[in-house]
């Protein structure tokens, strides 16, 4: 019988040398083929959007030598491995968003291809948010093999966060017990993915608007009963994860509230969880935070996060690092909203605490588009979702902005086990001080 473990797993572009993998940190390229290579029963796989082939608007341009210098050639090895594992009988489950990408990339999806190829083994359900929340997307990017082994973090199904995106997630091996939870959560999207709509209309109290929800979330006055089955698992109830030889407790989250199964802690609450309980330090990496959010187009500001980080700081004297990504598509305003966080935690330093926020910037992010690109859009970014404490670890899936905790489906891994909270601030302070982190003017 394999042994159980649990540990991270990180993607960095191939031509950042500079930066090595921690000790016990694994490459997403190699370690997702792996599990795909050993399935024996099925996968179950959440994702945004399919791009392990290298078409689409944002390969134009780039010559076939230039897409296997980036690294192209990762993404075709892990797409024919699941044509194998369907040969040889693997049954694969898909969620995915639907409609995103389809006017970059007008050929067939990639997952369709693979339902083609093999209708009795491989099934797609596509996943549309809009009719439910008035938005929102499938953001969520897993993959469950034989009910026992567990990927769950930033990669997305694309070649480029293989070989040319910084990505973050964990593996868990050979744990049952964790995998089941993961089914279970799964099994809840499933379900909803064959729903036909049913909302309700309620005034959010954080935007102070009108928008639409499920009829049985408990924002709705007379909600309905919650139509998924239960987990026994949560925050005030965590499962046992081994890693590295040592047993600690984890929990898995998902957002949004009304699409967990019952029982389940929801994705933000597991954030703050671990940004209350730090006592020393709390290192944030994530490409986009943006206390604020939108609703028909209108933006509100969204506490949430930022009055977390700065009780943490003012309040307890923890010294918060943030590392949030600068590339062609970060929000112009990010950067004054981060500035006025961080000053309003110098404001009183009285317990020793402080807000520092650090830019990263990656070499060739401004050269993704156009005809004269050198890399394929979309790329060459810092792509992870997680907080690290001196005793907590959220891995996830989401940005940190309010419409990916109410409206979008994602998830996380939150876990005091003191591996991977070391293998997490390893990779954190290194990224840290590399020289692709800048100082936030």
């Amino acid at each position: 019988m394999n042994k159980p473990d649990a540990y991270l797993v990180e993607s960095i572009p191939l031509d950042l040398t500079d930066l090595h993998s921690p000790e016990g940190v694994a490459e997403t390229k190699i370690a997702l083929k792996r599990l795909v290579d050993g399935a024996q029963e099925r996968i179950d796989i959440t994702a945004v959007y399919w791009s392990l082939l290298g078409d689409g608007d944002d390969m134009a341009g780039l010559s076939a030598e230039r897409l296997e210098e980036l690294g192209g050639g990762y993404g075709r090895a892990l797409f024919e491995s699941l044509e194998n594992a369907a040969r040889r009988g693997v049954r694969i489950r898909i969620l995915e968003a639907t409609g995103f990408g389809e006017s970059e990339n007008p050929q067939l999806p990639e997952s369709t291809q693979l339902m083609l190829q093999f209708p009795d083994q491989v099934e797609v359900r596509p996943v549309d948010l809009r009719p439910w929340f008035g938005g929102g997307i499938m953001h969520h990017k897993s993959w469950i093999v034989d009910g026992r082994s567990l990927y769950l973090g930033s990669a997305n199904m694309d070649w480029r966060s293989l070989t040319q995106v910084k990505e973050l997630g964990v593996i868990v091996e050979n744990q049952p017990v964790v995998a089941a939870d993961a089914v279970l959560q799964f099994e809840a999207w499933w379900q909803f993915a064959a729903m036909e709509p049913r909302t309700a209309e309620i005034v959010d109290t954080v935007a102070q608007k009108p928008r639409i929800v499920p009829d049985w979330s408990v924002l709705a006055a007379g909600n309905e009963p919650h139509p998924f089955a239960a987990t026994e698992y949560n925050q005030a109830n965590p499962l046992p994860l081994v890693g590295n030889d040592v047993t600690a407790m984890a929990y898995l989250t998902a957002s949004p509230p009304e699409l967990r199964d019952n029982g389940r802690t929801d994705d933000l609450t597991g954030l703050l969880h671990t940004i209350h309980t730090a006592q020393t330090s709390l290192c944030l990496s994530v490409m986009n935070f943006i206390p604020a959010g939108w609703l028909d187009e209108q933006m509100f500001y969204w506490p949430g996060l930022t009055d977390a980080l700065l009780h943490a700081a003012i309040s307890r004297g923890v010294q918060v690092r943030l590392l949030i990504s600068q590339w062609p598509h970060t929000y112009p305003g990010t950067w004054p909203f981060l500035q006025a966080v961080r000053d309003m935690a110098a404001a009183s330093e009285e317990n020793g605490g402080q807000i520092v926020v650090k830019q990263m910037i990656l070499p060739g992010w401004d050269e993704t588009e156009g005809e004269t690109r050198r890399y394929a859009g979309h790329s060459r970014v810092n792509h992870p979702k997680y907080i690290v404490s001196e005793r907590r670890l959220n891995v996830g899936t989401s940005n940190m902005i309010w419409g990916y905790f109410t409206q979008t489906i994602g998830g996380s891994l939150n876990t005091d086990h003191p591996v991977l909270i070391q293998q997490a601030q390893a990779v954190f302070d290194r990224d840290w001080e590399s020289a692709w982190a800048r100082p936030l003017p």
